[in-house]
């Protein structure tokens, strides 16, 4: 394997709207967005033919993972797992398990490396000339959305996020780093995608920051993340409204398809937007304090 030092990839829009199309889509903005330049300490990809993932010196699985795997049988493949645990220096990762990679009981075999399944995710795309217009509908009149354009901006959406899954939350500490990184990345990008539209959204209600959604262009889509809505304000279409506002911009700036990897939970959002399920991964996490060899 080679390590690199990660880099934002971009490319023009894609206008494959096939099923095949739509499938490559999703896979290659999956890849695209997890090797993306971050400012995180220690950040770096390891691309190889057998392996795509990005490791960083956080410990967070947020800001850790193998996004493709393309390994061989028997003993060899159980070597590459090994080898690919020991890369992350005993830190959290998740592992994105999709329909290409190998061997074909690959996922027994990352439980018995000691990885958890998490969740069977389903991945879906839609062709934004089918987008209805803004106008057809409108979000919750208290809502405001705005793009994330400045720090302050920044530490409100990382809020929602923290707020938004308290489950999921590691530590303060943590936590901090990665909005940190967050803001290093936005200065240096001057908080846009390549394209020129703006890579976070922050939705508020009486001033006080309820949702939020990211956008990520790289791999010539609008892929769709961290659509998050605090606790308290769920249910109220907030989610659904700043992702059509975000799937808006990213017409706008000329993009042809957009991409996600949805909760079973918020699917149904998604299909009613005119998302459509394209494929499916299986997600694991290799948990240090708890993971047991096989």
């Amino acid at each position: 394997m080679t390590a690199e030092r990660s880099s934002a990839p971009s490319s023009g829009a894609r206008t494959d709207v096939s099923p095949a199309g739509l499938r490559a889509a999703v896979q290659d903005d999956l890849d695209a967005n997890a090797v993306r330049r971050r400012s995180i300490p220690g950040e770096r990809v390891v691309r190889s033919d057998a392996l795509l993932a990005y490791v960083c010196d956080i410990a967070s699985p947020d800001v850790n993972e193998v996004v493709r795997a393309r390994f061989g049988e028997g003993d060899a493949a159980d070597a590459a797992i090994d080898e690919a645990i020991a890369m992350f220096g005993h830190r959290p990762f998740l592992w994105w398990l999709g329909e290409h990679d190998q061997p074909a009981d690959l996922a027994d075999r990352l439980v018995r490396h000691g990885l958890v399944f998490l969740d069977d995710i389903p991945a879906l795309a839609m062709d934004l000339a089918e987008l209805p217009p803004a106008a057809d509908a409108l979000p919750p009149p208290e809502l405001r959305i705005e793009p994330v354009l400045d720090p302050a901006t920044m530490d409100s959406f990382h809020s929602v996020l923290g707020h938004g899954f308290p489950e999921d939350f590691v530590d303060a500490a943590t936590e901090a780093e990665i909005a940190a990184s967050s803001r290093r990345r936005g200065a240096e990008t001057g908080y846009r995608e390549p394209n020129g539209v703006p890579t976070r959204w922050l939705g508020s209600v009486d001033g006080r920051p309820v949702t939020t959604t990211r956008l990520h262009t790289g791999a010539g889509v609008a892929g769709i993340y961290a659509v998050v809505t605090v606790e308290d304000a769920r249910r109220r279409g907030y989610g659904e409204a700043i992702t059509r506002h975000a799937l808006h911009a990213a017409r706008d700036a000329g993009l042809r398809i957009a991409t996600l990897q949805a909760s079973n939970a918020g699917l149904g959002i998604y299909e009613r937007i005119g998302f459509q399920v394209c494929c499916r991964y299986r997600l694991y996490e290799w948990r240090p304090a708890t993971a047991t060899k096989r």
